[in-house]
């Protein structure tokens, strides 16, 4: 009886560990860049970032996928590291370009862009009423999403992926003051364009959800993080456990001297750095990791937030 009760309990724990979704470590790496919005011949009032907007979507998306496969970088990261670097918007679409701000950002895959169509159009009149308007009106909100998965090891674009949503209404409606809507509001989201939106953004998450499980892509080679604090004796990075980072792990601090462009097109081409400092990591936690300096290898050169991290 007892040997049954061992074997079942055996038998149970191996059938929860086979069930268990793949850890951290093991989701793929993904960063959104702000989608291109310049073909977009809606002219839309107010202070509209459409392009950031979808790709706030599309993140939302990514994480929200079941069974979940993607770690996504946060979007203020991103930001940070597209002003620090000076990557202009007109690359951010190229898919070299975007290799090499990949790699600075330490992921295995970038998601890149443009929205080709973000519109309302509606026919019929409206009643204006203090700011919004009553009437019978026939409108046709339509969204369309061209996005592409680029390998960051190999600068290749794996997928290119189109999606498309559109709702259509024909009835006594609300007209919304488009100039006091953010996108990223739940009123907006209730919209016929909101609406349109979520269906465009979740065909586009759904097929590169698809192709990304089909791809195997590069590993990383050696973790790669930014400094997030510096003093004159601790420094903390922007990855932690659940990238694989270790007590007792070295990492070696470059400063970014300047970013070189091709005088023609304008697109990166290369970078030059220096390092700083040699790092070792006293503590970790999930998504950050504290270190102490072992040694300065610039003397005129002190660590700041921002410098890129490697690992030794």
């Amino acid at each position: 009886m007892k040997k049954n009760t061992y074997l079942f309990t055996i038998v149970f724990l191996l059938l929860i560990l086979i069930s268990t979704p793949a850890s951290a470590q093991e989701l793929y790496k993904i960063a959104v860049l702000p989608f291109d919005d310049g073909s977009i011949d809606e002219i839309w009032w107010g202070d509209y970032d459409v392009g950031s907007g979808v790709s706030d979507e599309l993140v939302t998306a990514l994480l929200n996928l079941t069974p979940q496969k993607f770690r996504v970088m946060e979007r203020e990261q991103i930001q940070r590291v597209l002003d620090e670097q000076e990557f202009g918007a007109s690359g951010l679409v190229e898919a070299s370009t975007a290799a090499k701000i990949g790699k600075i950002l330490g992921v295995q895959f970038l998601l890149i862009g443009k929205v080709t169509e973000f519109s309302n159009k509606t026919t019929g009149g409206a009643l204006s009423l203090g700011g919004k308007g009553l009437g019978l009106k026939n409108t046709t909100s339509r969204v369309v999403i061209d996005a592409r998965l680029v390998d960051t090891n190999s600068a290749e674009i794996l997928a290119a992926v189109k999606g498309e949503g559109e709702k259509k209404q024909a009835n006594i409606s609300i007209e919304y003051d488009w100039n006091s809507l953010d996108l990223s509001s739940e009123e907006f989201r209730a919209t016929n364009l909101g609406k349109a939106l979520r269906e465009a953004v979740d065909k586009v998450v759904k097929e590169l959800s698809k192709k990304a499980t089909a791809f195997e892509p590069a590993p990383l080679e050696r973790l790669t993080a930014l400094v997030a604090y510096a003093d004159k004796n601790t420094v903390i990075i922007n990855i932690g456990s659940l990238d694989g980072v270790k007590e007792g792990m070295n990492f070696e601090v470059h400063k970014l001297l300047q970013v070189i462009k091709d005088p023609v097109t304008g697109e990166v081409i290369d970078s030059i750095t220096e390092p700083v400092a040699l790092i070792k990591v006293t503590q970790v936690k999930d998504k950050s990791a504290t270190c102490s300096i072992v040694k300065k290898l610039s003397s005129g050169l002190d660590i700041a937030p921002m410098d890129q991290v490697i690992q030794k």
